[in-house]
């Protein structure tokens, strides 16, 4: 998958490709057949394998594709919702914790965080809830929550410069979520002072009044 997300990522890179894997446990409760051929309502134990490759480059288009168990879930789920929220908690704890935002600043957006990154992300679990006959969104529960502790814990370890060679990287990282941020804040203002200009010249009165 680091091969496929650097050909996903066509513009100038930021970092290299990163890999994010771990493993969390989580119980389902499922129907089992006893022995006397009843289906039983039963809690199993289930691992749930995360592998994630991601890359910010210098762009501004986002790319994600995602999969469980080698299968494609082009409109997403549980998982891509878990990365996404792990990725926009971490940055903006590295961002206070470096100080490269303020006390003052407004926290980091989902938009900021993904702007100009091409992640994939795989994860593997038995017997994956589904939503819909298509099967193109996970609806396992637990993956959200599995997903964001391991991308959180090792996207942590990446951006406090605990991974060899990480430290120009990481600051980079922050400086470019930092500005995307800027940006969409200053292009907000903007557009709030000409919507109040047009709105003041629309009020003027007649000048005979």
């Amino acid at each position: 998958i680091s091969e496929f997300c650097a050909h996903l990522s066509s513009a100038e890179p930021v970092t290299e490709v990163l890999r994010l894997a771990g493993t969390g446990q989580f119980t389902e409760t499922v129907p089992v057949l006893d022995d006397q051929g009843h289906l039983t309502p039963t809690e199993v134990e289930r691992e749930l394998e995360v592998d994630v490759a991601l890359r910010w480059d210098t762009g501004y288009d986002t790319i994600l594709r995602s999969f469980v168990n080698v299968i494609a879930t082009p409109k997403g789920g549980t998982h891509v919702t878990g990365f996404e929220r792990a990725l926009v908690r971490t940055l903006n704890e590295q961002l206070r914790a470096t100080r490269t935002l303020r006390a003052g600043d407004e926290s980091v957006l989902k938009e900021d965080v993904l702007e100009g990154l091409t992640a994939v992300i795989s994860v593997r679990v038995p017997e994956p809830q589904f939503e819909g006959q298509t099967k193109e969104v996970l609806g396992t529960p637990a993956a959200s929550r599995i997903v964001a502790e391991v991308v959180g814990g090792e996207l942590r370890a990446f951006l406090e410069g605990r991974v060899r060679g990480s430290k120009q990287q990481a600051k980079a990282v922050l400086e470019k979520v930092a500005n995307a941020a800027k940006t969409r804040i200053a292009a907000r203002e903007h557009r709030e002072n000409q919507r109040r200009k047009s709105a003041l010249a629309s009020s003027a009165l007649p000048a005979k009044l």
